[in-house]
């Protein structure tokens, strides 16, 4: 399975609360990794954020975040969860971090 195949284009995480506020990273691969650690693709800095916090995956048509059985958890709009789909605007708390997810669907 290729790693970079059939990303959408557009998708992005922003932190907007926290140490690493203004940072954006646009997602290109099917599986990111956030977290503390360095071999993190999105690393923060929030010591409550675990070394392997979360994982966002794209499957299918839809992207999903998986908590790695961080500590402090994963909360999608306020709402802990293991695992959830995401939409646009989404705001994911990691720690003291909040970040928001964002995917501008581009009409094909």
């Amino acid at each position: 399975m290729d790693e970079y195949a059939d990303i959408p284009k557009g998708v992005s995480l922003e932190v907007i609360e926290g140490a690493d506020t203004s940072a954006t990273f646009n997602i290109a691969n099917k599986t990111i990794t956030i977290g503390r650690a360095d071999a993190s693709d999105l690393k923060l800095s929030d010591e409550y954020v675990s070394n392997k916090h979360c994982q966002i995956v794209f499957r299918d048509d839809h992207f999903t975040v998986i908590d790695l059985q961080s500590l402090n958890k994963t909360k999608v709009n306020d709402n802990v969860f293991q695992q959830r789909n995401l939409d646009d605007g989404d705001i994911l708390s990691l720690g003291k971090t909040k970040i928001k997810f964002r995917w501008v669907k581009l009409d094909m």
